[in-house]
């Protein structure tokens, strides 16, 4: 058979499978064998954080980002869903993500000391993970703006951030917590790179977070005020962006 012959699927529930050629199907299983890169980049995080390198590891949990941040629009571009329709790639990312956002995050908080390292420090992880896991079975996880409903567990962005800032356990732990909550409420957060609510600003602003981010794993541990200026500058856009957001809600739906 060609590359470009047709390919009849033997399930009669699949719809439309013999459209779909050899070469579209093996582009499809490439974009699936490129969205489990990231657990291979998780567990490459992970070897870094239990040997003690969080440069490392943070650069390992940003590529996890640009993987999620890239697969999913190649997905629907490529009609992945048709074409490979074994294998679920919404249930493929979430699996993904919860150890890349979750579970590598929280080990990177508690080896390099962004919560306490005790007994304390471990509950408050296991708030955490409890709390991602609720967030992650949700079926309103997000709207039809794209806006996640809660905040959608993004550890590995809150991790790196606080450790380059050098928050204090106490700050840690009050942030992991409040942040840990929020994943149960409705509050808007937004979708980086989807979010249409001024997604111009939002994007100028992600790219500068992203930035700072790794800038900061070059210059670690030394010349960091340039970072946590850039980092502080970040997350306050992101906090009044979500404030703003909520407000214009209720005034929409007091109309």
């Amino acid at each position: 058979m060609s590359a470009s012959s047709p390919v009849h699927s033997a399930n009669p529930d699949v719809p439309d499978a013999e459209e779909v050629t050899r070469a579209q199907r093996g582009r499809a299983w490439a974009v699936h064998a490129f969205t489990t890169l990231g657990i291979v980049a998780a567990m490459l995080a992970l070897r870094d954080v239990l040997t003690d390198h969080p440069s490392y590891a943070i650069v390992w949990l940003l590529l996890t980002l640009i993987i999620d941040g890239l697969d999913g629009p190649i997905a629907r571009a490529l009609d992945v869903q048709r074409r490979v329709p074994r294998i679920d790639g919404f249930v493929l990312d979430l699996i993904i993500d919860y150890v890349t956002c979750v579970i590598v995050p929280a080990t990177f908080m508690y080896e390099f000391e962004v919560v306490p390292q005790n007994n304390f420090g471990i509950a408050v992880l296991c708030v955490l993970v409890f709390t991602s896991a609720i967030w992650f079975a949700r079926r309103d996880m997000m709207s039809d703006e794209n806006w996640f409903r809660g905040f959608p567990a993004a550890w590995n962005l809150v991790a790196p951030i606080m450790f380059l800032l050098h928050a204090r356990t106490v700050v840690g732990t009050v942030t992991t917590l409040v942040l840990s909550l929020a994943a149960l409420t409705n509050l808007p957060f937004p979708h980086i790179m989807r979010a249409r609510w001024l997604r111009p600003m939002t994007l100028t602003v992600a790219i500068l977070l992203l930035a700072a981010i790794l800038a900061g794993t070059v210059v670690y541990p030394r010349h960091l005020h340039p970072v946590r200026i850039a980092l502080y500058i970040a997350c306050g856009y992101f906090i009044v962006l979500a404030v703003a957001r909520m407000l214009y809600d209720v005034r929409r739906r007091a109309t």
